[in-house]
């Protein structure tokens, strides 16, 4: 019974790929408009992001106010391969996601000892001293002024991406790719282990998870997948500084989980587009902007407090079902 349940869920989460790659495809293919078609990118780039820190806060339930910092290593990582060892972008990329890993790797077993508040405090830390060496390493980073400048034109391959709407297939492909690693994941043995984590880390030793294995393996799997999108932050903007990989981005991150929903990835899909493109339709109202953007999300944690996802996706099966029956 509960496999039936899994395997129907893994097929409904199938479907909403589907539908994902065909809203892609269809937004690709119907906007040319630059303005939009970045607002796009940042959307799937930050929902990149937002992915690793949902499998980590909304499964595994740690705590990271942190990963800023990854975003930032991910970013001068493809950086500096690309523009001081004139390597190709796809290694960058590659390379910014090892790296990235690599230093989640390193730092989880210490800081995942820590709990709750101790937890999130450690990895705000760990945010912070990253923020002052993007500052201060001026020889691989720029500081804060002049930082990265003029990063080469985004050539993966040898193949020239040079327009936005090459660089919204670029990232549009690379959001599909993680959510597919991610749904495998959720639906596999390693999925069932996080959730028990979640439930209750002496309960889950008790049924035999491996707890210090898991949630170190889910804290470098996220910072992989945020230091990708970091990268192709760096390709897309190709001139930044520091100050873009301050606290305020892990905050962002957050919120997107959160607005969008911890209990699934599709949350962190949805938190990512709603927190990118509501500032931008609210540029044209400066002196209500904080207002209303404050009285959007307001009513979204009010009437949708498990967030956006499962109030659209839960609303979208009961009238479904309504339809269905009648």
């Amino acid at each position: 019974m509960k496999r039936s349940l899994a395997n129907r869920r893994y097929l409904y989460d199938l479907l909403g790929m589907l539908i994902l790659g065909l809203i892609l495809m269809s937004l690709g293919f119907t906007i040319d408009g630059t303005f939009y078609l970045t607002v796009l990118i940042f959307s799937a780039i930050h929902a990149i992001a937002a992915i690793g820190l949902c499998l980590l806060l909304g499964y595994a339930g740690q705590v990271s106010l942190g990963q800023a910092a990854f975003f930032g290593i991910g970013a001068y990582t493809t950086a500096n391969i690309v523009q001081k060892l004139g390597l190709d972008p796809a290694i960058g990329i590659a390379a910014s996601a090892f790296l990235s890993w690599l230093i989640g790797l390193l730092i989880a077993r210490p800081l995942l000892r820590l709990e709750a508040n101790y937890l999130a405090m450690a990895t705000l830390a760990f945010g912070m001293v990253a923020y002052i060496l993007f500052t201060q390493a001026r020889y691989l980073t720029g500081g804060l002024d002049p930082g990265i400048v003029e990063l080469p034109r985004f050539a993966p391959f040898g193949i020239l991406l040079t327009t936005t709407k090459a660089m919204y297939w670029v990232c549009a492909a690379a959001l599909l790719l993680t959510v597919l690693l991610s749904l495998n994941l959720i639906n596999s043995r390693v999925g069932r282990a996080l959730r028990a984590l979640h439930s209750g880390e002496v309960a889950a030793a008790g049924l035999g998870v491996n707890v210090v294995h898991y949630k170190t393996m889910v804290f470098a799997f996220a910072a992989g997948m945020t230091g990708v999108a970091g990268a192709l932050y760096a390709h897309f903007i190709r001139s930044f500084n520091a100050a873009a990989f301050g606290f305020g981005l892990s905050i962002e991150l957050l919120m997107m989980v959160i607005v969008g929903s911890l209990s699934t990835i599709w949350g962190a899909v949805f938190g990512a587009a709603a927190l990118t493109i509501l500032p931008n339709l609210l540029e044209g109202f400066d002196e209500i902007k904080t207002f209303a953007y404050g009285a959007v999300m307001t009513i979204i944690i009010l009437f949708m407090p498990n967030g956006l996802a499962e109030g659209i996706f839960t609303g979208a099966l009961r009238g479904w079902r309504r339809a269905v029956s009648q």
